[in-house]
């Protein structure tokens, strides 16, 4: 399991990625700061359901993919302001 965090001008993000697809997040991740558009595959945090997370690369100021094997398995909450 792996995290995906954003981070913006003045907001910040948290994401769980889809098992099985943290090196395509790895890969896509080196587009953002550019012009377009990328999309992600996560979980929805209520459902903890697959889906696309569309970020506009060009508002994303860093991102980073963690590893939550180190992490405490009581802190699952994922999404927005997480």
């Amino acid at each position: 399991m792996a995290y995906l965090m954003l981070y913006g001008n003045g907001w910040t993000q948290r994401w769980r990625i889809e098992d099985g697809k943290e090196r395509q997040v790895q890969e896509d991740i080196t587009r953002l700061g550019r012009s377009g558009t990328i999309q992600l595959p996560v979980l929805d945090p209520g459902t903890n359901s697959a889906t696309t997370l569309v970020v506009s690369c060009a508002l994303v100021a860093a991102a980073i993919v963690l590893d939550s094997e180190s992490r405490d398995a009581a802190d699952t909450a994922t999404g927005q302001y997480a």
